[in-house]
């Protein structure tokens, strides 16, 4: 496994020919022309580059095509041409190097610009014996909106030749006296930028303190909600790509299971009234989410028959357009505006006179925790071969609230080692569920439109297509059924009961 590159400081005495000179007195260099570069950096709206060690960049200006560059350490720099839009999804991509290695990073995100950056550059190579690069040196000065970085030594590894690597580092680090920079250029120059180097997460981070106020353990959580929410509206209304729209809709629907699960806590009207909102706004915005996740898995449905049901993407594409129109109308509408202002009052309010609103967070979390579980146990019990394909789907829905609640509540008041265990196999069961939920959707959704397709050109071979995808689908959902009893049973086991029973105490 090679060294993530290494990013030293240049002190203001130094320049970049000075610390070369320094160290060709030691090792072979290949140094190149002094170059500057105007560029733009891009990573995904949740910085799953940064996260993958990952660094996307194109020149910046108004090319109708411009390069993609995708650098990663111990690797050469790969790239490829794309259009000039702000976004670069994976489908714009031509085949190649670059879509392959981003392809598992980003997935359905599409790349952003996250910030400008003109630099002078001074690039040399260090060479071994075989005059082969063994270790990737760069000296860059930034300058971000007019005001310049401090200068920067980046050493990159080579695959390979770790000890390189390492020797380099050294003479820099003992030789010149070089230290390394307190933050990576990329997140020096995104935040110079106004911008956030770690993205808008998907998933907020609150660590609550045992002993909290129930209503103010909740306000904790449901404001950092909020704040994904507004985040992401407008990357739904420009149509990035479909995870804006997916984010704003589990940090709707995490709120409302805060609202849900932690009853008697918030003042009843403003509850009912924001927990009411909300389901508008899941509402409003679900057929288009529908549509999205049919259209991303169109790949996986359509299978070898894609040619022949391309009537039937098209007939989608065409309503997804219409429902897109429908909830860009809905989230600039003024009863949007107010389900944000009353989901932040609420969250914000003054101290609550209900009855559980004073009880420590543990508790109320605790005994919410208990009682779900117990709920899809006994629930999950039920379920044999003849039960109907309702009572799975009402199993995975419970099981969401679970999941949030030990998601939002559970990591940071309970031991980790009854948390992260019951989070897995419910994870287990989930996927069991989900695939099988997902088959019903998808033959729902292919009966649905058999009709319209018929009319349409090319219709009724697409829909004789159809019903042979129906077939599999109806397989694969049989499948999945039949793992449920395995995936429910270490979920529910006796093990996984008691410790439920023991952590989760009951709230009388």
């Amino acid at each position: 496994m090679p060294h993530g590159a290494l990013e030293l400081l240049v002190p203001e005495a130094l320049d970049g020919r000075t610390i070369l000179a320094a160290l060709a007195e030691r090792l072979t260099l290949d140094v190149g022309r002094a170059t500057t570069s105007d560029r733009v950096l891009l990573d995904t709206f949740d910085a799953r580059l940064r996260e993958a060690g990952l660094l996307a960049e194109r020149p910046a200006g108004r090319a109708a095509r411009r390069r993609l560059t995708l650098r990663e350490p111990g690797t050469p720099p790969r790239s490829a041409d794309v259009d000039a839009g702000p976004a670069v999804a994976l489908a714009a991509l031509p085949p190649g190097p670059v879509r392959d290695r981003l392809a598992p990073v980003i997935e359905e995100r599409a790349l952003l610009p996250v910030a400008r950056v003109r630099s002078r550059l001074l690039r040399a190579a260090v060479l071994n014996g075989d005059e082969k690069t063994v270790v990737r040196l760069a000296v860059e000065h930034p300058v971000v909106d007019g005001h310049e970085l401090p200068g920067r030594l980046i050493v990159e590894p080579v695959r390979g030749y770790e000890r390189d690597f390492d020797r380099v580092v050294g003479r820099l680090r003992d030789g010149l006296g070089l230290e390394p920079a307190d933050l990576p250029l990329f997140d020096a120059v995104v935040a110079a930028a106004g911008g956030r180097p770690e993205g808008v997460q998907s998933k907020p981070s609150v660590e609550l303190a045992r002993g909290t106020r129930a209503d103010v353990a909740a306000g904790l959580v449901l404001v950092p909600l909020v704040e994904i929410a507004e985040a992401n509206v407008q990357g739904v209304l420009d149509d990035v790509d479909t995870e804006f729209l997916h984010d704003l809709r589990v940090s709707v629907r995490r709120a409302r299971s805060v609202l849900r699960e932690l009853k008697d806590v918030h003042p009843p009207a403003p509850r009912a009234r924001l927990r009411n909102e909300l389901k508008w706004v899941q509402t409003v915005t679900g057929p288009l989410r529908d549509l999205d996740v049919q259209l991303l898995e169109w790949d996986e449905v359509a299978g070898e028959r894609a040619d022949e049901l391309a009537p039937l993407r098209e007939l989608l594409e065409r309503r997804r357009a219409r429902e897109l129109v429908r909830v860009r109308r809905a989230l600039r509408s003024r009863r949007f505006a107010a389900a944000l202002e009353a989901w932040r009052a609420l969250a914000s309010g003054p101290p609550s006179e209900e009855p559980r609103a004073a009880l420590p967070i543990e508790a109320v979390a605790a005994d919410r925790i208990r009682k779900v579980y117990r709920r899809m146990v006994r629930d999950g019990r039920r379920i044999d071969d003849d039960s109907p394909d309702e009572d799975l789907h009402e199993l995975r829905k419970r099981g969401k609230e679970l999941r949030y609640l030990l998601e939002l509540f559970g990591s940071s008041l309970f031991p980790s080692d009854v948390v992260k265990p019951l989070v897995r196999a419910l994870k287990d069961l989930q996927d069991v569920l989900g695939r099988f939920q997902d088959r019903s959707v998808q033959t729902e959704m292919l009966r649905a439109n058999a009709e319209e397709l018929a009319a349409v050109r090319d219709g009724p071979g697409a829909v004789l297509a159809a019903g042979l995808v129906i077939s599999a689908l109806e397989a694969d959902q049989r499948d999945a059924r039949g793992h449920f009893a395995e995936r429910f049973a270490a979920f529910s086991s006796s093990g996984q009961r008691k410790l439920v029973r023991d952590t989760f105490a009951r709230v009388p």
